[in-house]
């Protein structure tokens, strides 16, 4: 059973941490932007011999908004590494999705003695802040900060830019028209421009001097968090493994994409446990 807690982010937010497990294994893995607890829950093993953290950051899920709304992917990782130094002393796994990707892999540049392994699911930064692969995201961001929610709805719909990624990618559709969506905080535009526009940057030289044992999960058909950058993040890393994941949107493939995820997170962290 998961439960949750408050800390306080050195932004001003309340941060809510939730945790899963039986103290064992450690894990931090962390959401996508716009994402939460449950997102990773998604893709995670349930069995409850891994310890599984996570921590929503400002503005997302159950977490507070700072005053004024203002992110950056700094302040979310200055976050995660104030919580892990004093949660785990001793070591864990650092993983993610997308955004939460790119943090566990600062973790393991910045941290190397506490990173026992590393996981990225789907990223979708590389080595530069504003990369073209979320040039989608950032343009909902703008319209939602320019237009009333409806129009920008509307506005994104009747574009050139929702015809093409409806085509290549029909889960990237999905994730763009749920940011638009009734049910999403005032300050989703604010937090989709900021971030998207935003990174850490790394250099090939700190990729390839990460040492630990390293997942990397792609999948086909996602043109914000493409596979070819996974490959390149499976070729620099060095002993890394690559695996491919069904394509998010393939709802007749056995396993789908949320089972098979978790699967290769199973097996891999089981690795890590027989080592420890």
């Amino acid at each position: 059973m998961a439960n949750s807690s408050f800390i306080q982010s050195f932004s001003g937010a309340r941060l809510n941490v939730v945790n899963r497990g039986n103290d064992a294994l450690p894990v931090l893995f962390q959401h996508g932007l716009g994402g939460d607890a449950q997102q990773v829950a998604r893709v995670f093993p349930q069995e409850e011999r891994f310890d599984l953290t996570t921590i929503e950051c400002a503005g997302h899920g159950a977490s507070s908004c700072p005053q004024p709304p203002a992110f950056s992917l700094e302040a979310f990782y200055q976050d995660i590494e104030a919580y892990s130094a004093e949660r785990f002393p001793h070591g864990f796994v650092a993983g993610g999705i997308s955004m939460g990707a790119t943090l566990a892999l600062a973790l393991a540049i910045r941290n190397p003695a506490l990173i026992r392994a590393l996981i990225l699911v789907r990223p979708a930064w590389f080595l530069n802040k504003s990369p073209a692969n979320l040039e989608p995201i950032r343009v909902i961001g703008e319209l939602l900060q320019r237009y009333p929610r409806k129009k920008a709805f509307d506005t994104f719909v009747a574009s050139d830019l929702a015809a093409q990624i409806g085509q290549s990618s029909p889960d990237n559709y999905s994730t763009l028209m749920d940011y638009l969506g009734a049910h999403q905080p005032e300050w989703i535009g604010k937090l989709l421009t900021d971030i998207a526009g935003d990174g850490l940057e790394f250099s090939s030289a700190q990729l390839e001097a990460i040492e630990v044992p390293t997942l990397v999960i792609g999948v086909e058909a996602d043109d914000i968090h493409p596979l070819a950058l996974t490959k390149q993040f499976h070729h620099l890393i060095p002993g890394s493994r690559f695996e491919r994941a069904p394509r998010k949107d393939d709802a007749q493939a056995k396993p789908n994409y949320p089972e098979r995820t978790a699967a290769l997170i199973a097996g891999f962290l089981a690795e890590m446990e027989s080592r420890t």
